[in-house]
């Protein structure tokens, strides 16, 4: 235990975090042949709603650049992404979900919400981090 109230917070935010990513790794590989930063960077392109670049994919999921475009390259191979040159600088590219993307990231999302509350119930660090989001959907 540390002498400071903030580091005690973010400790348990650590420990939390890694909690979740390692189960949500688990998880999402088994029902859906997706790592956490593919699933992220799903996330980034279904908030958006249409095509993006794919470096500012990189930027708003706090991914590299060279493991976005190898998750992309994978994505759009499986067929849940389609690309496009950038209209305005041919050097990159769009993407947006296919209607097969959408599909995947929806139902990973409902897996995603089943886990953390799972976690939420059987960790009090992962409790202490989500209490209040997962209080309000309990009620």
């Amino acid at each position: 235990m540390t002498d400071t109230a903030l580091t005690d917070r973010w400790m348990t935010v650590i420990r939390a975090g890694a909690q979740i990513v390692q189960a949500a790794e688990r998880r999402l590989s088994d029902e859906y042949g997706l790592c956490t930063s593919a699933f992220e960077i799903m996330d980034v392109m279904a908030r958006e709603g249409d095509w993006i670049r794919a470096g500012e994919l990189s930027a708003r999921a706090a991914r590299s650049q060279p493991q976005v475009s190898r998750l992309l390259a994978q994505m759009v191979n499986a067929g849940y992404v389609e690309r496009r040159p950038c209209a305005n600088d041919r050097r990159g590219f769009d993407v947006r979900l296919t209607a097969s993307g959408k599909d995947l990231f929806g139902r990973s999302t409902l897996t995603m919400e089943e886990l953390l509350r799972e976690l939420s119930d059987a960790s009090p660090e992962v409790r202490g981090v989500l209490g209040a989001q997962v209080d309000r959907l309990d009620a």
